[in-house]
């Protein structure tokens, strides 16, 4: 038997250096450069503002981490609600131990959670030039001083903001590659960020939500999606049954020396109803609250003494039962009473104030990162937030029905509105269940709120650039003879 020696010659393997090689052109050619200098920027820049801050602490700080010389951290943490918080805080900061620790850990997890974020939205888009502009939106957007302030900040946003963002940039990963490890992450973060405020459900039901959709969508997905939703229900069971036992566990560190529902109710007496004439009428005459002369003095107000004012409410018998039957539903009940005095403090006073404020200084010590004029494209001035949010909100949504997003990129699509509308939803439920750190407390909703506009945006832009370039190709296939191809019509 003869053998031709240049058969042999051909299938002989192509060493490693050049497959190696052949690989890294092959990735060169595509748009993965533009990817990898945007990350590595992105992250150099995460970087040098975590060197150049340091963790600040708030009054709150304590009942997530323990004070400085007090009690050992792990004291914070309880799986059974006998802690001032639900432990997914409290569980970051005693893993981390110290404050500057806590601090790097928000900033870590913070910058890996942007950054699978944009991983996510990349591959989902189409275009080069699409992927680009998200990418830079976000990661400006990570770098803008409302935001990257909370991550060195020790309270619950931080970590809040960042599971939110890994729970949904995993989900859309597993959306696409329907890999078991990428749902057990993403149902690990989900649970994590249930135990972290308690505000976000609204978010959290999305990822359920979600499970449930591409489970009737797709019949391969229905085990794995059963399960993940078996597994957060469970947990979603577990966060109901600790929220009492928490509650009545804060008042050990709160201001008031009360349970986190009272405490609240005291700050909107205090810092809502004794501030204002219309709405402390409509309290007493509408909404039947009982008058106490002890809670009238003005300096109570006005130096915010959290704790003198809860001595002066011990003394309002009375008020304290009706608050005890009212308290919850006190928010909703007055929106209903008098709904053009609550569109009007919420739309020119609260709103601005929690959607659209850079004005945190009391939180954090920010550093100079981005110029103050690009950080305004994300944040506005107060007065003109409200009005440029809805206006880009309509023009993106016009754009994505222009370009034929709408069909051509259902699922973006329906990412940016359903994360716009709950966004809304969510910080005005937040708002009626609660008062008084406006910037703070609707936070979370500002950040997703921007993200859900750029997302919605570069869908528009994707649905448009791939049109176009659909119409060039035919075009020419045109202009050469070339007969266009003809869609695949099976036989009857």
């Amino acid at each position: 038997m003869v053998v031709d020696s240049s058969v042999v010659e051909r299938r002989r393997p192509e060493p490693a250096n050049r497959r190696g090689v052949g690989r890294f052109r092959s990735w060169l050619r595509g748009d993965r450069p533009l990817l990898a200098v945007l990350l590595v920027a992105f992250v150099a820049a995460r970087l040098s503002i975590a060197a150049r801050v340091e963790a600040f602490r708030t009054f709150d700080t304590r009942s997530y981490a323990g004070l400085l010389d007090g009690p050992n951290p792990t004291a914070t943490v309880s799986f059974t609600g006998h802690a001032p918080r639900l432990w997914g805080t409290p569980l970051l900061y005693s893993l981390a131990g110290s404050d500057p620790a806590r601090a790097w850990a928000q900033a870590l997890i913070g910058t890996a959670a942007w950054v699978l974020l944009v991983l996510a939205l990349w591959i989902a888009l189409r275009t080069t030039t699409a992927r680009v502009c998200a990418a830079t939106a976000l990661f400006v957007l990570a770098l803008t001083r409302a935001v990257y302030v909370w991550d060195h900040t020790l309270t619950a946003e931080s970590l809040s903001i960042s599971l939110g963002l890994l729970a949904f940039g995993l989900l859309a990963l597993w959306a696409r590659r329907r890999s078991w490890p990428l749902l057990a992450a993403t149902v690990l973060v989900t649970v994590w960020w249930m135990f972290v405020r308690q505000d976000m459900l609204l978010f959290i039901a999305l990822v359920p939500a979600v499970l449930v959709v591409l489970a009737w969508r797709d019949r391969s997905r229905r085990w794995p999606a059963v399960v993940a939703l078996g597994a957060l229900l469970a947990g979603l069971a577990w966060n109901a049954a600790l929220l009492g036992p928490t509650d009545q566990t804060f008042s050990r560190w709160s201001a008031s020396g009360r349970s986190q529902t009272d405490e609240t109710f005291l700050y909107r007496l205090m810092v809502e109803v004794q501030r204002d004439p219309a709405m402390h009428r409509a309290y007493h005459d509408e909404l039947g609250m009982p008058q106490c002369q002890a809670i009238e003095d003005p300096a109570l107000v006005r130096r915010w003494n959290v704790r003198k004012f809860s001595e002066a409410y011990a003394r309002c018998g009375e008020l304290q039962t009706w608050a005890e039957e009212h308290e919850l539903g006190v928010g909703f009940r007055y929106a209903l009473a008098e709904p053009e005095h609550y569109r009007e403090i919420m739309g020119h006073r609260i709103l601005p104030m929690a959607l659209g404020s850079t004005e945190l200084h009391t939180y954090g010590r920010p550093v100079t990162m981005l110029p103050e004029a690009v950080g305004s494209v994300f944040y506005p001035p107060r007065h003109l937030a409200l009005p440029l949010i809805g206006g880009a909100a309509a023009l993106a949504l016009l754009a994505c029905v222009a370009t034929g997003a709408v069909r051509r990129r259902r699922w973006l699509t329906a990412i940016g509105v359903v994360g716009g509308l709950v966004s809304v939803a969510s910080v005005l439920a937040s708002l009626m269940l609660s008062a008084g750190e406006y910037t703070r407390f609707g936070i979370q909703e500002a950040i997703y709120l921007r993200i859900s506009l750029v997302v919605l945006a570069v869908a528009a832009l994707d649905a448009g650039l791939t049109r176009r370039r659909e119409r060039a190709g035919a075009s020419a296939r045109g202009e050469s003879g070339e007969a266009a191809p003809r869609p695949y019509t099976p036989a009857s």
